[in-house]
């Protein structure tokens, strides 16, 4: 047996007679043990068999139960400091008003046991009426790097482990942001990952020391996250780049957190220093009026309406963490690391182009990704509304259908579902253009339901369904719409704007193209450095070529356009670092075409077959063969690559359109 995290114990006499290597007592895991001829005694708190295929586990574990049964438990407080002394997971220390909570947990791996300890200390010291900061200081090597995943891998039933594991640390995060009436600090002394960051992050402030690296994110093991991370990232970071440090999945410096709003400051080199730090600032702040003032804000919001927020993040995170730990990708995640199996492949995040066989967008799961945390968006900001008394609306996006065309009006019902299943209020209206008798009358109509939807308060975007019938002006047609409804981002000025766009941010009254926009944002999460990039669009449609053009251009890429016409096609694919297929022609662009690393954004469609029968074929512009899988480095394939993404754009841009609506709302009514 190896054995792991020997702490000294000078708190307990020897018991006379006491030999060598006996056992003597347990403590959280830990078992006593006596040495150097039984005048030493010594805490023991992992071991490891001495076999093949077995992994580091809290000593009690590895104890037969009988024999574990004989052991008494050595009960201390949390006001006993261990070092040098004993052995003491968790413990607090009082330096006037300020509590400094530390709890050093082996690794940093919280298990349910040692959460539900931490959760009893947090009780206790919330009841200290003198104390008004408390310091959560983790260890000096780790803060916290959440759920135990090596008792989880031992545990007989691995889901109820995994999900007793979750509650337990929830519970605690859950009683850091229950606690009102004092302020809360966490002090990053060690590293952290996961819901260590995340349970950090419940803390009013966030200290750290400039050495220290986080990884806040789940994705390596399959999982969504819990420990309220909806709720406390978001309203550091922002929605934007809580997406991005969740779904990029790299580690994060001191420095970079503080620079993006993850941490509040650094205030040491070492973790030494940094508790010195905080207790000074604590002191001054205690001196000072913005202390009484920041209790009442805490205090004023700990409303029903507060609580409720956290219990709908709570149940959002759990129920996804329930597939999660019910997956196979997570069983075998967590086994690799518990094992420390050397992966056969590349991590996800970690990929790079070039490999032999291109990496496949997809699609329909970029689209979830993006639709779930729309919806987190749409609850803070209707929670936000309802706190100045704004009566909550859900974003309204109108449809507007012209003509006969059952492709289209199966475009639009997708478009709606999404829409109505993610709490949008949906509104469409068809114009059959032959119950029109001159094309001026049905465009005079057309434009009379733009204007309706125009001066409607609880429409945030208008949708125009292309194409539409020939005879009509379209340019009229789509300019009526106001621009701040144009979600769709096909106004003359919207389409203006992408010349001066850049790195993605438009104005606020300004929205790209929705398949431009998406396919931006593939490029960008996959790090596709733009700059300096030979792009070939095949395709000039108004919707995707010509937009994706100027935003590509303004990004530092070099564009060549191509149209079914255009003569010798086949080398200017062959040419380009990113090839776009947005003709409408089906395997017009060859596989055979496609450069070794090129990456192929395939946006073209083309339906064949009988739509009315539901029995269509959709393909896109480029010839998907196995020769185009080993040539690209990266490929949204057709079906189920940027159509549904162009979708979650459409309903990410409405977002944006009710949000600038409601937020001016809110700015009146604080007025």
């Amino acid at each position: 047996m190896y054995l792991y995290g020997a702490h000294i114990e000078n708190l307990i006499k020897t018991p006379p007679g006491t030999q060598g290597k006996q056992l003597l007592g347990q403590r959280d895991g830990a078992i006593l043990v006596s040495c150097n001829g039984g005048k030493e005694l010594v805490w023991i708190t992992h071991m490891k068999r001495a076999t093949n295929s077995t992994f580091k586990l809290p000593s009690t574990m590895l104890l037969d139960r009988d024999r574990l049964a004989t052991l008494p438990y050595l009960t201390i407080g949390f006001t006993t400091v261990p070092t040098n002394a004993t052995f003491n997971e968790v413990y607090y220390t009082q330096k006037g008003n300020i509590i400094f909570l530390h709890f050093s947990f082996y690794n940093g791996a919280m298990s349910t046991t040692q959460c539900q300890h931490l959760l009893r200390a947090l009780d206790e010291v919330s009841e200290i009426g003198n104390a008004k900061i408390i310091v959560l200081c983790g260890g000096s090597t780790y803060f916290s790097n959440g759920v135990h995943l090596n008792v989880i891998e031992a545990a007989e039933d691995k889901y109820d482990e995994s999900w007793a594991n979750i509650n337990a640390i929830d519970d605690v995060v859950f009683k850091i942001m229950s606690i009102r009436n004092k302020l809360i600090i966490s002090a990053l002394q060690g590293s952290a990952g996961a819901g260590g960051i995340m349970m950090a992050l419940a803390a009013d402030y966030v200290y750290a020391n400039s050495q220290i690296i986080l990884n806040p994110h789940y994705r390596g093991m399959g999982l969504f996250g819990s420990e309220y991370w909806t709720y406390n990232l978001p309203r550091r970071v922002g929605y934007k780049k809580a997406y991005e440090i969740t779904e990029v999945c790299l580690p994060v410096t001191a420095k970079q957190a503080h620079e993006i709003g993850l941490i509040d400051g650094i205030l040491s080199e070492t973790a030494s220093g940094l508790l010195d730090k905080i207790q000074d600032i604590s002191n001054a702040l205690l001196s000072s009026d913005q202390f009484s003032d920041l209790i009442q804000k805490k205090t004023q919001e700990s409303d029903s309406l507060f609580y409720e927020k956290l219990a709908e993040c709570r149940s959002d995170e759990l129920a996804k963490m329930s597939e999660n730990f019910r997956d196979p990708a997570y069983n075998a995640a967590r086994h690799a690391f518990v094992h420390k199996i050397t992966p056969l492949v590349t991590p996800w995040h970690m990929k790079c182009l070039g490999r032999d066989k291109a990496i496949r967008v997809d699609g329909i799961e970029f689209s979830q990704r993006c639709q779930t945390n729309i919806s987190l968006e749409i609850k803070a900001l209707q929670a936000h509304a309802m706190e100045v008394g704004i009566k909550s609306r859900p974003p309204g996006l109108a449809c507007l259908l012209v003509g006969n065309r059952r492709d289209a009006a199966l475009y639009v019902q997708k478009k709606v579902i999404q829409a109505v299943s993610m709490g949008f209020s949906s509104h469409v209206t068809e114009i059959k253009d032959h119950e029109w008798k001159t094309f001026n009358k049905l465009q005079d109509r057309i434009i009379q339901q733009i204007n309706h939807w125009n001066n409607d308060p609880e429409i945030d975007g208008i949708l125009v369904q292309l194409p539409l019938p020939k005879a009509l002006d379209h340019r009229r047609i789509l300019d009526t719409i106001r621009l701040d409804k144009d979600v769709d981002g096909l106004h003359s000025y919207q389409l203006a704007a992408l010349t001066s766009a850049s790195n993605s941010k438009f104005s606020r009254l300004s929205y790209i193209c929705c398949t431009v926009r998406g396919i931006l944002e593939i490029l960008q999460f996959y790090d596709v450095k733009l700059p300096g990039k030979l792009v070939c669009i095949v395709g000039a449609s108004i919707t995707i070529g010509v937009p994706l053009s100027m935003a590509l251009s303004t990004r530092g890429s070099t564009i060549t356009m191509c149209t079914l016409q255009t003569t010798d096609l086949k080398a200017k694919v062959e040419a380009a670092d990113i090839v776009v297929g947005c003709a409408g022609a089906a395997n017009l662009v060859k596989a055979n075409w496609i450069k070794s690393g090129a990456i192929v954004i395939d946006a073209g469609i083309t339906v064949t077959g009988n739509v009315h029968k539901g029995k269509m074929k959709v393909q896109g512009d480029v010839e998907q063969t196995d020769l185009l899988w080993k040539r690209a480095s990266l490929i949204t394939p057709v079906p189920g690559g940027v159509g549904p993404i162009t979708v979650a754009m459409l309903l990410q841009n409405t977002f944006d359109a009710y949000k600038f609506h409601l937020t001016q709302e809110i700015s009146k009514a604080k007025k």
